[in-house]
């Protein structure tokens, strides 16, 4: 090989080299927060009514289920007034 041929592929090498160095290597980290999750132990009659209602519309309960499940809802919250 000739001496200037030798000189461009050095220099080719070094370059990439120096690119890769530059470029590569780093670690991406990954940071990891909770949750958002709201926890009420308590929920409000109107949640209740509310989960209540869209378990009959789903089928989960029959409609006598719901009324009487609605009804012990409501006298409870008004014993705890």
């Amino acid at each position: 090989m000739s001496f200037s041929r030798v000189c461009a592929v050095s220099l080719l090498l070094l370059f990439g080299l120096s690119l890769a160095a530059c470029c590569g290597g780093g670690s991406t980290k990954v940071v990891t927060q909770p949750a958002n999750v709201t926890t009420t132990t308590n929920p409000t009659l109107g949640k209740q009514l509310e989960d209540l209602e869209a378990a009959y519309k789903k089928g989960a309960i029959s409609k006598e289920e719901y009324e009487t499940a609605k009804k012990n809802l409501i006298d409870q919250g008004a014993q705890t007034k």
